[in-house]
């Protein structure tokens, strides 16, 4: 295909409209030109220049895009409401896992004298979030944090690849079969040894506030076993628990003592093995894979960084349509790979749409022209064919492209929600893709002026 726009290849929604025709039908006829066009975005201007000059409009969607994928040198996972924890075995994406490193905190230090250490134990609230196979087993390890957790040097947020240094030597191991819809939470026994010094050093005022805490106990890391199948979402709000007996021999009452994770210096390392994958080459943000080098399939994965790029190269052709025009609407639409979406790898309704540059950085998220965040939502699903077709509104960015002094440096970036808490992965249908589920620019351009 050229990169020119032809005449020939454009349909033609509207011809000529004349001067002598009134004003009230012409409104009318544009009023169904609205309909038939089923415009996404604010109606465009019906005024005397209108009423008083020819006026074509075009349906084309012949104009390139370009798609390829490409992964984000980091992404910042700061504050975010869930904790992955898990591991699976993709066989597009490799091996994708997930660990969380918690720094503890509470707002008393104080046991009575007369306490007794009974045990300790890690109580990880499930969120509801899972993603991949929770049948079999899974196994998660509790390593102590060695150094103070906190953002690496001259950073101000934790990304999915900060990590901080640990012990080597597990405090607890828990072979579970995962039940997050079910279960309220995870309870994981950890070592005495590591709970009755903690205990110990509280009860006899060794640490009576979070800064002597800090001080002897850094945080936990929750690490799971590569050979794990499911990536599971814990809350925040979940907690370090001392269970003890406060007494005599006569009577004793048991108790419990809880140490909150800090959300603010609490975050999940996540990171994909691509050896072995089609993503091998994507070492840093700025190299992309076309998806012509991959069998005309774009990918994108929440957690890891990597994302859909699309580039509309060739925008500029619009103008070789004689005379003054303006862009009416304009939406992109992509397809899911058929049978890519299963019960396990589940893909959902929106993906999150944003404006990059030519270093793949992003600019900002996309929007409408009246200022409303764009999400790539479903179109159709055509369930006797299996295929699911997103779409989403790109007048305001075609607009930007064209009369912005760095426009042509200007792409666009499609990774799902939640990109920075969960692990959701898509596979897309690319531009040179069959022409019935192919991803392709369709616009309406209107020329007023001849």
């Amino acid at each position: 295909m050229t990169n020119r726009v032809y005449l020939s290849s454009l349909k033609l929604f509207f011809m000529t409209i004349h001067r002598a025709i009134s004003a009230s039908f012409l409104f009318i006829l544009l009023g169904i030109l609205f309909i038939a066009c089923e415009s996404t975005e604010e109606d465009f201007p019906v005024g005397e220049d209108w009423v008083n000059l020819d006026t074509k409009v075009y349906f084309i969607d012949t104009l390139s895009i370009k798609m390829s994928t490409f992964k984000f040198d980091s992404i910042a996972v700061s504050n975010t409401s869930r904790l992955l924890v898990g591991a699976y075995t993709d066989p597009v994406f490799g091996l994708t896992k997930s660990q969380s490193f918690a720094q503890l905190s509470n707002y008393s230090y104080s046991l009575s004298s007369d306490a007794v250490f009974d045990s300790i134990a890690l109580i990880l609230n499930y969120d509801n979030y899972f993603y991949n196979d929770t049948i079999p087993n899974q196994t998660i390890n509790i390593y102590e944090v060695l150094d103070d957790i906190e953002p690496d040097e001259d950073a101000t947020n934790y990304y999915n690849t900060t990590t901080i240094t640990t012990s080597n030597t597990s405090i607890g191991t828990k072979v579970f079969s995962a039940k997050p819809k079910k279960d309220d939470s995870l309870h994981v026994t950890l070592n005495d040894t590591f709970g009755k010094t903690l205990f110990e050093n509280i009860r006899d005022n060794k640490i009576n506030n979070s800064d002597e805490f800090l001080r002897a106990y850094k945080g936990l890391l929750i690490k799971p076993n590569d050979n794990n199948t499911a990536i599971l979402g814990f809350s925040t709000s979940s907690y370090l628990r001392i269970y003890y007996n406060e007494g005599s021999e006569l009577y004793s009452e048991s108790l419990t003592f809880d140490i909150a994770f800090n959300t603010e210096n609490s975050f999940h390392n996540i990171s994909n093995i691509t050896e072995g994958t089609i993503f091998e080459s994507l070492t840093d943000q700025e190299t992309y894979l076309p998806s012509t080098q991959t069998s005309n399939y774009t990918y994108a994965q929440a957690g890891t960084g990597m994302a859909t790029r699309i580039d509309i190269p060739h925008l500029e052709n619009i103008y070789d349509i004689p005379g003054t025009g303006i862009i009416i609407d304009a939406n992109i639409k992509f397809s899911l790979k058929q049978n890519s979406s299963t019960k396990n790898l589940h893909t959902n309704d929106s993906l999150t749409v944003y404006i990059i540059d030519e270093k793949s950085n992003a600019i900002s998220a996309l929007t409408t022209t009246q200022g409303e965040t764009v999400l790539a939502l479903i179109e159709d699903e055509d369930e006797e064919f299996n295929v699911t077709t997103y779409s989403f509104p790109v007048k305001y960015f075609l607009n930007l492209k064209l009369t912005d002094l760095n426009g042509d440096d200007y792409s666009l970036a499609l990774y799902p929600k939640d990109f920075n808490q969960s692990i959701n992965r898509y596979i897309l249908n690319g531009e040179s893709a069959s022409n019935t589920i192919k991803s392709k620019l369709e616009l309406t351009y209107a020329i007023y002026d001849k």
